[in-house]
């Protein structure tokens, strides 16, 4: 059980530290949709799909989104 726990944790760190900031901007068609969001990923990919996702749960639909 300890092995398991000690797994997890050690898992949990590592993925986290290479997680860094992104600010991602959502558009619809050519505008772009303010205010941007802050997402917190290891490659921008991740990013995007994590700030779409929270883009539709906030109630905004965006044709795509693109992060820095």
């Amino acid at each position: 059980m300890k092995k398991i726990i000690a797994g997890l944790a050690l898992a949990l760190v590592t993925s986290v530290s290479y997680a860094k900031p992104f600010q991602c901007t959502g558009y619809t068609d050519t505008a772009a949709i303010e205010p941007s969001i802050i997402v917190n990923a290891a490659k921008a990919a991740v990013a995007e799909t994590k700030a779409k996702d929270r883009m539709r749960k906030k109630g905004i639909e965006v044709a795509y989104v693109k992060c820095k």
